[in-house]
């Protein structure tokens, strides 16, 4: 081996150990990639995990919160803001199920944040949905536990997003549509708003990627959770999918909602259990 490549080796051997260092480690559960970079989740794995569909097809996600609400992103309305518009389907991992899993309840209520300006690069992407009749729990729909105000999620912290988007940049997610999931981490603020310059990074979100692999959310993923195990070993929702560069570039972070920023205006609409937030 000749002297003139030690050197690029020890770089690249370098680099791989900062990568380890970050926290990413690649999934051998599947070489096939998912949501981007993911896999298909076990029924029931994420009960709170829900398809917001419009005129019948789906058009992003959504976490159930209580037996009546929905929390999503304000960019997956409708442009007629029109709840008739809307059904969200929960209960089973596939699109379209009709198994004795799924059930499709009507919306009769959308909520925008306040301060949402119809663009969610902007910030307060966010939006409850109220579901025409209150849903019954069972061990295949549960409500998702929101992360309390002022909760801090360090950085290369391993969280998990799920969705139903594409599995890369126009690429659908093949029939029968099984629900992916797939495992990220929390990135600093700093990297995230140098990634994203000038585009601006407000305090009031949340980003979460992977340096090493292609893992990601993506097109039809919007509105979605991602959760963490933080208390307990207990399920927190801490974002909601909001956007993203691109994809299929494995150094762009995705960006989310910080649910922690919004409980106070989501109490004012939703009785949240107090041992939840």
């Amino acid at each position: 081996m000749g002297k003139g490549l030690f050197p690029r080796q020890i770089l690249l051997s370098l680099w791989f150990f900062c990568l380890l260092f970050l926290g990413e480690k690649a999934s051998s559960k599947s070489l096939e990639p998912r949501i981007v970079g993911g896999w298909a989740a076990k029924r029931a794995q994420w009960p709170w995990q829900v398809s917001i569909q419009e005129q019948g097809q789906h058009v992003c996600g959504g976490s159930l919160i209580s037996h009546q609400w929905v929390l999503t992103a304000a960019h997956c309305m409708p442009s007629s803001k029109k709840p008739q518009d809307l059904q969200i389907q929960l209960g089973d991992k596939f699109l379209y199920s009709k198994t004795r899993y799924s059930i499709l309840v009507p919306v009769s209520q959308i909520l925008f944040h306040p301060y949402y300006d119809g663009d969610g690069l902007h910030g307060q992407d966010i939006a409850l949905l109220k579901l025409r009749r209150p849903v019954a729990f069972s061990k295949f729909i549960l409500p998702v536990t929101l992360a309390p105000p002022g909760t801090q999620i360090p950085p290369k912290t391993r969280c998990w997003v799920t969705g139903w988007g594409d599995i890369r940049e126009n690429v659908s997610l093949p029939q029968s549509y099984p629900l992916q999931e797939t495992d990220v981490h929390i990135v600093d603020m700093k990297s995230c708003r140098a990634l994203y310059d000038p585009e601006p990074i407000g305090n009031e979100m949340l980003c979460a990627g992977s340096f090493r692999d292609r893992k990601a959310f993506c097109d039809g993923d919007s509105g979605g959770p991602l959760v963490c195990q933080l208390r307990e070993r207990r399920w927190i929702q801490v974002g909601v999918v909001s956007f993203i560069r691109n994809c299929d570039d494995p150094f762009f972070p995705g960006v989310y909602s910080k649910v922690s920023s919004y409980v106070p205006w989501i109490r004012q609409y939703v009785p949240l259990p107090r041992d939840s937030v």
